[in-house]
């Protein structure tokens, strides 16, 4: 048995794994964007060709976005994933192809092309020796066993081990001999607030504003971030820790709340119950507002709203327009719930930039600028108790991380787990098992 690293290896981005026993499994087949480049994963057209199948553990572009250019270079077999992750998919990649024109390695056909081959799979049922567990990241995300060739390979894709507002967490203590596991946040350092801390450092930030009669922009991703953020505003607005306050929700955080509602069932129980008892749908709250006229005048006539928004990182996305509007209103402020990548808009606040370059304009910055530090990824001592969980484990690869992240997470867990063999992978690199 082998398996290959041809992306996420001491890098995030472009997660392919190859897996070579009786069968030849990819597992993930993403992008990684590189300024205003991408990288593909190391695959060549032989190996794809010869694939049986490709299982995709959820919707997010680095682990997703270049299955379709598989079915455009050969492959003739299914695209296995959970029905959330299917729905999700289709949306994030024809936004995908809409907006980054230049750059994409397929077109719309061989995304329709994907789409009519998509395999549905649930979670604990197998299928031709795969089963797929929930991984706790976002809705339907999932994580992969194989078993081939005498070994129970586990990938975890990417891990949330911790209970959200919308989601259980992963599930713990599955039994395989080899673990592949991400290492996002796998340095000693990475330690995360507790939910607790995380959601009231959220409030404290946006009532402050709204006591000033100010405006206050939350730039999220459009999947899993920006329903989180929705649930947690809208549950402070009920209980009334928030005075009553309109939450304006733009861009495809929209789209991806319809297939969230859609699909309810994955959500965790409490949620459910809520959506059942109709007057109480979360989704469908009376908080949550469209802007009605297509200059977004209509949000401006409150004396203080919410704009939840994409893009996360400020690179694009209605949020833009929101930052020229608002920008140089000392009164509100922008709150930053996720990473912000070297070279990103978002970036530049953080690191106390007066002005912006946005659309060829210089921005004034005199709004206030926060931070309240959301993550639907697993941190190092949740990781690590995620690896102790497995039964019967002999080996672990670590990948999904900068190369720093995944090599001291590799030797930490190497010094606790002894009986464990433990690799950081490198990019590329083939290992028997």
């Amino acid at each position: 048995m082998e398996v290959s690293f041809l992306g996420a290896a001491k890098e995030v981005g472009r997660s392919a794994i190859l897996l070579e026993g009786r069968k030849r499994i990819l597992m993930d087949c993403g992008i990684k964007i590189v300024g205003q480049g991408e990288e593909y994963p190391l695959l060549e057209d032989r190996q794809i060709r010869s694939l049986d199948m490709a299982v995709i553990s959820h919707a997010h572009l680095d682990h997703s976005c270049y299955t379709p250019a598989l079915f455009a270079r050969g492959y003739k077999g299914k695209a296995w994933m959970t029905k959330p992750t299917r729905d999700l998919v289709q949306l994030l990649l024809s936004d995908y192809l809409r907006i980054e024109k230049a750059t994409h390695a397929y077109t719309e056909k061989d995304l329709g092309q994907m789409l009519k081959n998509v395999q549905v799979m649930e979670y604990e049922r197998p299928q031709q020796n795969v089963t797929l567990f929930d991984s706790g990241h976002i809705l339907g995300s999932a994580m992969t066993l194989v078993e081939d060739s005498g070994h129970r390979i586990l990938y975890t894709a990417d891990l949330n081990t911790r209970e959200t507002r919308l989601l259980d967490g992963a599930k713990m203590g599955l039994q395989a001999d080899t673990l592949i596991i991400e290492s996002t946040y796998g340095s000693k350092a990475d330690q995360h607030l507790s939910s607790k801390e995380i959601y009231a450092s959220l409030v404290r930030e946006v009532k402050e504003t709204l006591d000033h009669h100010g405006f206050v922009i939350i730039p999220t991703f459009a999947i899993g971030r920006g329903q989180e953020i929705l649930f947690t505003l809208e549950n402070f607005l009920r209980s009334k820790l928030l005075p009553p306050t309109p939450v304006y929700i733009e861009g495809m955080i929209k789209k991806s709340l319809k297939i969230y509602r859609h699909n309810a069932i994955y959500l965790k129980d409490e949620v459910k119950r809520r959506i059942l008892t109709s007057d109480d749908d979360p989704f469908k709250s009376t908080f949550y507002n469209i802007p009605s006229r297509k200059d977004r005048s209509d949000v401006f006539e409150n004396d203080a709203a919410i704009i939840v928004t994409t893009s996360g990182m400020l690179n694009g996305g209605p949020v833009l327009f929101y930052l020229k509007k608002l920008g140089g209103d000392a009164n509100s402020k922008v709150i930053l719930v996720g990473y912000q990548s070297e070279g990103t808009r978002g970036r530049e606040l953080l690191e106390g930039a007066k002005e912006l370059d946005i659309d060829g304009e210089k921005v004034e910055i005199k709004m206030k600028v926060a931070q309240a530090k959301f993550s639907a990824h697993s941190d190092h001592k949740e990781l690590t108790e995620f690896v102790k969980s497995i039964k019967g484990l002999k080996r672990v690869f670590i990948q999904h991380g900068e190369a720093s992240k995944c090599e001291e997470f590799a030797e930490e867990l190497g010094r606790k787990m002894k009986h464990v063999e433990v690799i950081a992978p490198n990019l590329g690199e083939t290992i028997k098992i």
